[in-house]
């Protein structure tokens, strides 16, 4: 053999083998990385049930008999139409599941009739992708397809919701051949040949056996052809298969099985859904399930609002004559980012709190979405538009559902409905807490919910006294476009260097702000979009490891704290060892990688437009990899003597994995995300956002919401996350430096309502600096041009909230007079006004866009 052909084969097969270890290291690296399994567990299942057993009670509704009670409260069940109701002891208010008078409603149709009079309304698609919708008195209860069981301190209804008759009993329709030879070798001899006598081949469903007409109407063949179908082991199951696989529309009846529990826990009724006890047959897919929709509903003759944790929260009057208007509608966390659209019409704040309540006179009920907050979109609505009640409800989506457009070769264009086929296996739990007047109003649910958050160890008072902090962004470096020669390159821009953080903290402190809460942002691999975080090298530009630690130990020094940022969900399109093509979550079927965006495209209104900066543009890193990158930054991290992390994302948002092959659910992705929080046991945590699952683990918080969405549905905006966390948590709003619209008084009057401290977003360098980069929308950081009104703005603030540091908010009220009353633990009081001339209130005048403080007991 000639040497250049020895010297080919040898490089030929070291080539090989070179890429036989690669694709191995892709296999076991990538594809086969299943750690994040082992955090999924299934559900507990259905609660051990018994033949129902109900009492006569005096306190019982019409119809009604007792199912379960407690010191507190009694839970009644009407056997007949499993409605149920619970009365309260302690007011002598009985509140229902569904109106009593459904029935005389003369607003609601016969639909929406049936509606008031569901506990629950099923959503789904049907073997051909087609949409339809079930509710459960319609299709279950009037048709007495349901069951009542005792469960411990409560009872379980199990719902049959759809048609379950099938006009051949057994015998299917259509079947395969080879089904049909193979349960036909079952029957005796007599069966088989009966019953291969009675079907013919399908010119409806080719390669399909098909029943002959005149046997599917003659009952005594039907009976006979059900007979040996049962003899041969053929069940409805194999019915459902068989003619759901034939594709013949409604071939198969459509019907799902739903178990609802309800029980008794202290002063709360806990509606459940297990996941385990959910049944579809007849090719029926369920994509959502509303829970009692009319639960507590206040009716038209009533006084009262409806609370929802729109931004900071928002109050819907009953009868407030919106009924013209679109019902308000908004994701727990925000909507799936897999599920969404890429257009953005407006911006909006995610709901962070996964509650919403109901308060009339005399009794409030606080709702809790427990297990399967991340999958609820919740909905209210007031009277006079579908009925005559005003109602808050959530609905859980179980199966992830998107249109594909398909394109032809010849320029045709066809929508194809994908719908996942397993739906997720995470029990639904909402808890209905029964409030008094001694937690009265929006405040009082406030009030309770932070009692009880506090009572699990979620969160821990603070102690009381002392300056608020004083939160600021530092941006450290960022790539951007540098010029040399008239030639364009990627170089850094250091905007804020240690030394220069460094002099920016002695500013302040002279200006009397000790309280520095730094979130140092653009630190490390290649500044602000960075790499992945799962090593790290910080930018040279900013100085050394020593100064950052000595920045760190100032600040400490001075009562602050400094945290590093880091993102870890939103990889940025300029990190050099992201695998993208197999790191990425994926939309269904694992074609199209999901990308998010930091802006929006003014004309086009895509959501991610890249401004000409393909770094602002990130792959959102699959769940199933968070775990590993966490582990090896936390063992990276660990040798900066820094206070703590800030995270970025981590926080804020929450989304699926929808690869068609390793669905991972929102509900499993929130279980991800804090095992992967825990590792980072020891550090204080600064989250941006701060979604309700994080904030047991949150030491500070930022960029939290100090509004309401203005949906029209929305009558005032309250702070019910401030009023739930404020004593416990540190929090602050959005940088006041880089806001849209900018009224100093009227700023610091909210954040005096609010309780929530200054924020500011910071460089050493002019802003003008930043703009050939990909933080080109920063426009006003110049720290030398926000100085003096930044430490203005905190000692106006600071000097009213200094009162309250620690303590827990009692109350905020809306005033008659539009004044805002918010009292504290210790006693402090103040009187906000936010209108545009004074107003007065017991003989307190309250300056235009101003504040007042009450002496403490006032």
């Amino acid at each position: 053999m000639k040497l250049g052909t020895k010297i080919f084969l040898s490089l030929l097969g070291a080539a090989l083998i070179a890429a036989l270890v690669y694709q191995g290291y892709l296999l076991f690296r990538f594809r086969l990385h299943d750690d994040y399994k082992a955090l999924l567990t299934g559900a507990p299942g259905l609660a051990d049930g018994a033949p129902f057993s109900g009492t006569d009670d005096t306190d019982a509704p019409e119809g009604m008999y007792l199912a379960a009670q407690n010191d507190i409260l009694k839970l009644f069940v009407n056997p007949n139409n499993s409605d149920a109701a619970v009365f309260d002891r302690r007011t002598g208010m009985t509140a229902y599941t569904n109106p009593p008078d459904a029935d005389s409603d003369p607003v609601a149709g016969g639909a929406n009739k049936s509606i008031l009079k569901s506990q629950l309304l099923i959503e789904f698609y049907d073997a051909n992708r087609l949409p339809g919708r079930y509710n459960s008195y319609d299709y279950s209860v009037s048709l007495g397809q349901f069951e009542l069981e005792s469960i411990r301190n409560g009872f379980r209804c199990t719902y049959i919701i759809g048609d379950t008759s099938a006009p051949t009993g057994i015998a299917p329709v259509y079947i395969t051949e080879e089904r049909l030879d193979s349960f036909a070798q079952k029957m005796s001899d007599e069966g088989r040949k009966y019953v291969l006598s009675r079907y013919v081949e399908s010119s409806a469903a080719p390669g399909f056996m098909e029943l002959i007409e005149r046997a599917r109407t003659g009952q005594n063949t039907l009976r006979n052809l059900n007979k040996y179908f049962e003899e041969s082991g053929y069940t409805a199951d194999d019915y459902d298969a068989d003619m759901t696989a034939s594709g013949i529309e409604g071939a198969a009846p459509i019907s799902f099985t739903v178990p609802l529990e309800y029980s008794l826990d202290g002063d709360s009724l806990v509606a459940r859904i297990p996941s385990d006890g959910i049944s579809e047959r007849g090719g029926g897919r369920i994509e959502r399930i509303q829970l009692l929709r009319s639960f507590g509903a206040g009716g038209p003759d009533e006084e009262g609002y409806l609370v929802v944790p729109n931004g900071s929260g928002s109050i819907i009057r009953f009868n407030n004559g919106k009924s013209h208007a679109e019902d308000y509608s908004q994701y727990i966390y925000g909507q799936d980012p897999l599920l969404s659209e890429f257009i953005t019409l407006g911006n909006s704040e995610p709901a962070r709190l996964p509650y919403f309540g109901i308060w009339r006179e005399g009794q409030g009920i606080l709702a809790e979405i427990q297990q399967g907050d991340a999958l609820a979109l919740l909905t209210a609505s007031v009277a006079g538009k579908l009925n005559s009640y005003n109602y808050v409800y959530p609905a859980f989506i179980l199966r992830g559902t998107n249109t594909l457009a398909m394109f032809g070769s010849t320029g045709n264009e066809a929508e194809l409905p994908v719908v996942e086929t397993h739906f997720t296996k995470t029990d639904v739990t909402v808890r209905y807490s029964f409030l008094t007047d001694e937690y009265e109003g929006y405040s009082g649910m406030a009030r309770y919910a932070r009692e009880k958050l506090i009572e699990r160890g979620v969160l821990t008072p603070k102690e009381q006294g002392g300056d608020i902090p004083f939160y600021m962004d530092l941006i450290g470096s960022v790539i951007g476009q540098r010029f040399f020669l008239s030639v364009s390159y990627p170089g850094q821009y250091p905007m804020t260097t240690y030394a220069q953080a460094s002099d920016m903290v002695d500013r302040l402190t002279a200006l009397g702000i000790s309280n520095q809460v730094i979130n140092y942002q653009g630190w490390f691999n290649r500044g602000y979009y960075h790499d992945v975080p799962d090593r790290i090298k910080p930018v040279r530009q900013l100085g050394g490891k020593r100064e950052l630690e000595a920045l760190s130990a100032k600040v400490e020094a001075l009562g602050g704290k400094l945290y590093a940022d880091a993102a870890f969900q939103r990889v940025s399109f300029a990190s050099r060892r992201f695998n993208w093509q197999l790191e990425t979550s994926r939309y269904y079927g694992g074609g199209f990688m999901a990308v998010a965006g930091h802006a929006t495209c003014p004309d086009c209104y895509s959501s991610v437009w890249s401004m000409g900066y393909p770094e602002t543009l990130s792959d959102l890193m699959s769940p199933k990899f968070l775990g590993r990158y966490m582990d090896s930054f936390v063992k990276a991290f660990g040798k900066y003597g820094v206070t703590g992390v800030s995270l970025r994302d981590l926080g804020d948002d929450l989304y699926s994995d929808r690869k068609r092959t390793e669905i991972i659910d929102r509900e499993q992705a929130k279980t991800i995300v804090l095992d992967s929080l825990s590792k980072l046991d020891g550090y204080p945590i600064m989250f941006s956002g701060g979604n309700a699952y994080v904030l047991g683990l949150s030491a500070d918080l930022i960029n939290v919401p100090i509004s309401h969405n203005a949906v029209y549905m929305a009558d005032e905006d309250i702070p019910f996350y401030q009023m739930l966390i404020h004593g416990c948590i540190d929090y602050a709003g959005p940088p006041i430096n880089l806001s849209d619209a900018y009224d100093q008084a009227e700023l610091v009057s909210r954040l005096i309502e609010f309780g929530a401290s200054p924020h500011f977003t910071f460089t050493a360098e002019p802003s003008s600096d930043l703009k050939y980069t990909g933080l080109n929308r920063m426009y006003g950081t110049t720290f030398d041009n926000w100085s003096l009104t930044a430490s203005d703005i905190y000692a106006r603030v600071n000097g009213a909230l200094s009162k309250v540091s620690g303590s827990t908010v009692t109350g905020h009220k809306i005033l008659d007079n539009g004044l805002r009353r918010v009292s504290y633990a210790n006693g402090t009081v103040f009187l906000i006004n936010r209108a545009d001339a004074d107003l007065s209130h017991d003989g307190v005048t309250v300056a235009a866009k101003s504040f007042t403080v009450l002496e403490v007991g006032a």
